[in-house]
């Protein structure tokens, strides 16, 4: 298996790649419709639909030399800047998910379309993590950063959702990798160019990638990367500008918009969001400086954070690796850093330390490397395994196997609650819960099973009210997810209530609510702790729990 004749041939090269990419995209595609929609994906896929209609008419404009209209500016604000609060983010990852919508729209559900984009952007990142630490180490290497990712429930759980988190940590990625292919090949930086300019057509946070790739670059490598910071300067902008049409029209005043909707989130009420963390509710400013860095711990299985430990504190022993282990340490450090930046902004969990995970799976394809060849080498010395065939090939397969079935079994034990994980160190999610920590926020707990439930028994003209959560239920009724009968309030009488167990935005009577003894008519639950709760309210006796998903876990 792990031949170095195999690898070098053209099979061997392309095979396994090709394999992870349609493997890893495959099955995130076959789980898509497990999640529920979450709290910003309805205005991204209308976002998307505008842009879609734009291009195309773009294209059609283009073919009849007929461009005026596409490109006055009040059209294209209507469509690239149409809503700023609820749309904030540079247009890539939503023209991705546009362009798969449009392509799969017609052959399996519409949200199952719009979300193959972000399924794309994972299944990427698997294959290009494989190919790097290939290249870096060895096959057993490569691999077992490749499944890394997958069984990394936060990473695995974003793969699912059409936002721009998994594309940032994609292209942040993407760009690390072409900035050190670079340094040697002045096509790659060509690439680099191209790919920085759509990491920052993508989140702000890429505005922010030279500093750490020109810091490594310049303490090891400073003869060596002058082509690729003329791409960046030069390129990157271009791109960057080229594909996000609200740009072209003052775009000196429009970057500057952009720097500031970047830099004062942090400061602003209304993008400042509140922050449920040990039984406290903080705002980013106020939290402690540890938090990003905890928050990280805690979110990471603990098998991926205990070999990145080990690749990190052992950089100096990997001669040949050394540079590039050293570049993943900066870049999952910086980014966990730039968490503590004025202006950041921390609510949603590890949701705004994403970019760092791929790295600290690299860190950890180091410190597997160590593992493996120590015990090849303590096997090969084993009197009683010198005749075993094929030693390497079978430590392999047995160390990937043994180090990464236990988080792939708290994947599957999750599933489709990756984004409540907590790993052991805290006591998983129980544990976490019970220490006043968020274990959900996103919305995606409101799963279309627990959404059939509801519609399989609430009696007809049913009035909801589910505080937070209306406008979610109401796109759900628009859509034709939700039964038409069904009626929502904010204010009114009600029947049921529903609550989303988001404690940085419940009241004190709505936790009592969701924790007390009162029996919830529906509930979603995992690991015995409540995730959305249904009361019947104004009833004499509450009738018997019925759960819309079994206890996990």
């Amino acid at each position: 298996m792990f031949d170095s004749s195999r690898v070098e041939s053209s099979t061997g090269r392309w095979s396994i790649p090709i394999g992870l990419f349609l493997g890893s995209l495959l099955l995130v595609a076959a789980t898509l419709k497990d999640y529920g929609i979450t709290w910003d994906e309805p205005a991204y896929f209308h976002a998307s639909d505008l842009q879609n209609q734009w291009l195309v008419e773009f294209g059609e404009n283009l073919l009849r030399f007929d461009l005026g209209k596409s490109l006055q500016d009040e059209n294209i604000k209507k469509v690239w800047h149409w809503d700023p609060y609820h749309v904030p983010h540079p247009p890539f990852s939503r023209i991705v998910s546009g362009i798969t919508k449009a392509t799969f729209a017609p052959y399996v559900d519409k949200f199952v379309a719009y979300r193959l984009g972000p399924a794309l952007f994972f299944a990427l990142l698997v294959t290009c993590i494989y190919v790097w630490m290939r290249h870096l180490f060895d096959e057993a290497t490569g691999l077992f950063s490749a499944l890394a990712l997958l069984v990394i429930p936060n990473l695995f759980g974003f793969a699912h959702i059409a936002v721009t988190d998994i594309a940032l940590a994609a292209m942040w990625f993407f760009t690390v990798y072409c900035f050190s292919r670079g340094l040697d090949n002045w096509r790659w930086s060509i690439v680099l160019g191209l790919v920085w300019g759509l990491a920052l057509a993508t989140k702000f946070p890429a505005l922010m990638l030279p500093v750490p790739l020109l810091l490594w670059a310049h303490l090891y490598l400073r003869a060596d990367y002058r082509n690729n910071l003329f791409s960046m300067i030069f390129l990157g902008p271009l791109v960057a500008v080229a594909s996000q049409p609200y740009m072209w029209h003052q775009p000196g005043l429009r970057f500057l918009e952009f720097l500031y909707e970047g830099i004062s989130r942090g400061y602003r009420p209304e993008t400042n969001f509140s922050i449920f963390f040990l039984n406290q509710i903080y705002y980013t400013a106020t939290l402690p400086w540890y938090y990003p860095f905890f928050i990280v711990g805690i979110t990471t299985p603990e098998v991926i954070l205990a070999l990145a430990l080990l690749g990190a504190l052992l950089i100096p022993w990997l001669k040949a690796q050394r540079g590039t282990m050293l570049l993943f340490l900066i870049n999952a450090l910086f980014l966990v850093c730039l968490a503590l930046a004025p202006g950041a902004v921390l609510h949603d969990g590890v949701r705004q330390l994403l970019s760092a995970l791929p790295f600290l799976a690299g860190l950890a394809g180091g410190g597997f490397y160590l593992l493996f060849n120590w015990l090849v080498s303590a096997c090969q010395r084993a009197s009683a395994l010198r005749g075993v065939q094929h030693i390497k090939a079978k430590v392999a397969a047995a160390t990937l196997i043994f180090l990464l079935f236990p988080p792939l079994l708290d994947v599957w034990l999750c599933h489709p609650f990756e984004l409540s994980y907590y790993n052991h160190l805290v006591g998983g999610i129980r544990g976490a819960y019970a220490r006043g920590l968020e274990v959900t926020y996103f919305m995606e707990a409101l799963t279309p099973g627990f959404l059939r439930s509801l519609n399989a028994k609430l009696p007809p003209n049913a009035v909801i009210n589910a505080s937070t959560a209306n406008f979610m239920f109401a796109y759900y009724q628009k859509e034709g997810r939700l039964r038409p009968d069904i009626k929502m309030t904010d204010t009114g009488p009600f029947n049921y209530y529903i609550l989303l167990n988001r404690r940085s935005i419940l009241s004190a009577r709505q936790q009592l609510l969701l924790n007390g003894t009162t029996q919830p008519y529906l509930s979603v639950r995992i690991a015995g702790v409540p995730l959305v709760a249904v009361f019947e309210i104004n009833k004499p006796e509450q009738r018997p729990s019925s759960n819309a998903h079994a206890d996990r876990k």
